[in-house]
């Protein structure tokens, strides 16, 4: 996956639907568009790659499509990620590690960002399994 210093070709569909902050990233196909130019730790990539698979099943136009109008299937899309996320840093975190950053990752799903969707507990919940 390449990345790039850039807006996603649909910024402006993305921002009339969410609340993102100056650190977004967004997977469009194969590229990931880091517009705040910060590093990507391998955690985010792995979550982004999952996204990319994603894309390459239903198509990346037709992927932001049914992301952006269905909370559902954005929830179903972004658990996987989630999990996929998840999975890499229980390998690489201590116990203590694990509880802060699983306490993370949920409140990130549970947040504005992804439409308020789903509430902290079940996101939590939905991630570790």
């Amino acid at each position: 996956m390449k990345i790039v210093a850039e807006f996603p070709p649909n910024i402006h569909q993305i921002v009339a639907k969410f609340k993102i902050t100056p650190r977004t990233v967004y997977a469009y196909g194969d590229t990931l568009y880091n517009p705040s130019g910060l590093p990507i730790s391998q955690d985010l990539m792995i979550h982004e790659q999952t996204h990319e698979v994603q894309q390459q099943t239903y198509g990346v136009e037709q992927w932001w499509d049914k992301y952006l109008k269905e909370s559902t299937f954005r929830l179903t899309q972004e658990v996987e990620a989630y999990r996929e996320q998840w999975k890499f840093l229980k390998s690489v975190l201590n116990r203590l590690g694990r509880r802060a950053m699983l306490d993370k990752l949920a409140s990130d799903l549970s947040s504005e960002l992804y439409g308020s969707i789903i509430n902290k507990k079940t996101a939590k919940e939905l991630i570790d399994v």
